[in-house]
């Protein structure tokens, strides 16, 4: 991920280093990308760019996660769940939640360009142990950890596993409806639907 240099440079050349990134990236792929290439045409010296990442997979990483900001998939809404008890309507707000999650996602072409990329890479690369270690750091992984804690308190939520271990559990499940969606064999209704049935599987206290 970027280096801590990078979070005081100029927000227009923030812009312009993802802007230029995510083009690259949407246009030749993560492996075919040339990060010197992505270097040149943000006009910046190779020296300057190695200030603020360390290679093009934190780069890659970097933008991926910038546009899922952009798509919604890190919004969580806790507020709307945080005072609910029953049950049934918890469950009714997450189905709301994650459903319209994905369908936004899976309208937002340039974040999907990246998923696709990061998906072909297979699960056991190891930029995605990256992901995962960044994911948690992140604030909005606090939401989802606070969102998911407040169910465990209101009897819908499992405690008998880590919260942790079941939300990458969950992320592998994403990663292969991704890749069902690439490979045709499922529609946008089929993956939100699947998702939400495969979260509350994992989830769900056990009655």
């Amino acid at each position: 991920m970027p280096l801590a240099r990078y979070e005081s440079i100029d927000e227009s050349l923030k812009t312009r280093i993802l802007d230029v990134s995510k083009e690259e990236f949407g246009a030749h792929g993560y492996e075919g990308a040339s990060y010197n290439k992505i270097i040149q045409k943000i006009g910046i010296s190779k020296g300057s760019m190695y200030y603020y990442f360390e290679n093009k997979e934190d780069l890659f990483l970097t933008c991926f996660l910038d546009e899922a900001r952009s798509a919604g998939m890190l919004s969580f809404e806790m507020n709307k769940l945080s005072e609910v008890v029953d049950h049934d309507v918890y469950w009714d707000s997450i189905k709301m939640i994650s459903s319209q999650q994905w369908n936004d996602v899976l309208h937002h072409p340039l974040f999907m360009s990246l998923m696709r990329q990061l998906v072909s890479l297979g699960s056991d690369h190891p930029i995605f142990r990256k992901l995962n270690a960044e994911c948690e750091g992140l604030s909005e992984y606090g939401e989802l950890m606070s969102l998911l804690e407040h169910g465990v308190q209101i009897g819908a939520i499992r405690d008998d596993v880590p919260l942790n271990v079941l939300i990458r559990m969950n992320t592998e499940y994403e990663v292969w409806l991704l890749q069902e969606i690439q490979e045709g064999r499922l529609n946008e209704q089929q993956v939100v639907d699947k998702f939400f049935e495969m979260f509350k599987q994992l989830f769900e206290i056990r009655r």
